[in-house]
């Protein structure tokens, strides 16, 4: 869907004069601002249909897992939340929730579950029908890497698939979209839309899937203006179902969430560090973000937290700890706006120490450690391309292995204090024990025993 980028008039102002003279930039990230709706009146058609001729069949051929009181629970299913970052990649979040569903059926008449406003309709009659999850930061990048799945919020029998539509639209389209539909226990139905072309689960209708399992990546196929995720509900009698509890959801007294969000979730969905400030461009090009995690003693670094639900009023704590785990420089980053999503850079010159720095940002209660490293890096590091560290996440034992000796390797908590340290090893692989240390985030640096090649990789202990 595609994203509008309306910036302050702070940034406006610095780049009249030229990045290089900016200390500070940033700005806001909008959502399907022209409010086009996900599904039309002829695609819901089509869908329902297809459900139903999906359902016939397989109850035909004794398929159909839930076709009937008997054979159905008595239990309201309880949904996860539907995305997941996929493994491998480590921003702290990468969504954010642009609508929610629309309770008022009057057109132009807007209201959420909370008794809001934060949902769309259309002229032509339409009322927003679910959740709106987009990708947020750099979407499509996140399409591009497959960094965001979609996941079964509950366990069920796959219902209606659908694949093979362009996965990049823009604006109002009659494409059908790349789609998964799941059938419950108790009968009820959850629709997962807008997903990438080729990405969808091998499974098919009719076979079944747990809770949590993959069924495919966040894109924007069908009637889509950029990535996101569409998720919709219709109970065991086919009627719509808002899985949100609120004052203002005559659909359903309880929530179908397990754990529902809160209303804003305002948070900090990565701090990272750039040697130029971020290219969005326009959809559906990739985004050119001037990620960096290497600089030189002595460079300007431009340092970035992305936000979702930023509230007027509000602040957000950004920290440099330089390689002695001292505090090198912090400012804070001050909300006058609402927000959905946002992004607020700094311009600071780093020192001539080498090692590794520590960005922390911290919003609402929630922190976001990014590492970088200071120091030129010998052609050496190539050797540890071939580096494995498993299971990550872990619970305990951490084994990392390299194709080279390793002379000493530095697990560091997120505010850089050294809490496990291995010295004079010469050894290829090391386990190393992270049962006694507090749940969160850590980083391991490894240096090579015969040159100065080192590397750093972020591990989760759950």
């Amino acid at each position: 869907m595609k994203l509008i980028l309306r910036v302050s008039f702070l940034l406006c102002m610095f780049l009249a004069f030229g990045i290089s003279t900016a200390q500070t930039a940033g700005g806001e990230r909008v959502f399907n601002p022209e409010g086009i709706n996900c599904v039309s009146e002829e695609e819901y058609q089509v869908y329902h249909n297809a459900v139903a001729t999906n359902q016939e069949y397989l109850s035909r051929e004794g398929l159909r897992l839930y076709q009937d009181n008997a054979s159905r629970s008595e239990q309201q299913v309880s949904f996860i939340w539907p995305v997941k970052q996929a493994d491998g990649f480590d921003y702290n979040s990468t969504w954010a929730i642009s609508v929610y569903f629309d309770h008022d059926q009057t057109t132009g008449g807007l209201q959420d579950w909370n008794c809001g406003t934060r949902t769309y309709d259309t002229s032509s009659g339409y009322n927003h029908q679910g959740v709106d999850i987009f990708l947020w930061p750099f979407t499509w990048k996140q399409v591009d890497e497959e960094q965001t799945e979609i996941i079964a919020a509950s366990s069920g029998q796959i219902i209606y698939k659908n694949d093979g539509s362009s996965d990049q639209n823009c604006s109002f389209n009659n494409d059908q979209w790349n789609a998964v539909f799941v059938e419950h226990s108790d009968g009820s139905i959850a629709w997962y839309g807008h997903m990438k072309n080729g990405s969808l689960t091998s499974k098919n209708v009719g076979d079944t899937v747990t809770q949590g399992e993959y069924l495919g990546i966040v894109a924007s196929s069908g009637n889509s203006t950029g990535p996101h995720l569409h998720f919709e509900v219709y109970d065991e009698n086919n009627n719509l179902i808002d899985p949100y509890a609120g004052p203002c959801n005559d659909l359903n007294d309880t929530s179908w969430w397990a754990e529902q969000k809160e209303y804003l979730n305002s948070g900090v969905n990565a701090a990272l560090t750039h040697t130029d400030l971020p290219n969005f461009g326009t959809c559906p090009e990739i985004e050119e973000t001037f990620e960096s995690n290497q600089f030189d003693p002595g460079d300007t670094v431009w340092f970035i937290g992305y936000f979702k639900d930023q509230i007027t009023g509000t602040s957000a704590l950004n920290e440099i700890y330089d390689p002695n785990g001292d505090l090198f420089s912090s400012w804070n980053t001050n909300f006058n706006d609402d927000f959905v999503a946002s992004w607020w850079a700094q311009q600071i010159t780093i020192n001539d120490q080498t090692g590794t720095w520590t960005y922390v940002v911290t919003y609402n209660g929630e922190s976001d450690t990014h590492t970088f490293n200071v120091g030129q890096l010998s052609v050496e590091d190539e050797v540890f391309d071939e580096l494995k560290l498993f299971p990550n996440p872990t619970s305990g034992i951490v084994t990392i292995g390299a194709p080279v000796p390793f002379k000493q390797i530095t697990v560091r908590d997120a505010v850089g204090r050294t809490v496990l340290e291995y010295r004079d090893l010469n050894r290829i692989s090391v386990e190393m024990n992270f049962s006694y240390l507090r749940t969160g985030v850590y980083f391991v640096t490894a240096e090579a025993l015969d040159s100065d090649a080192q590397t750093l990789i972020r591990v989760l202990k759950k």
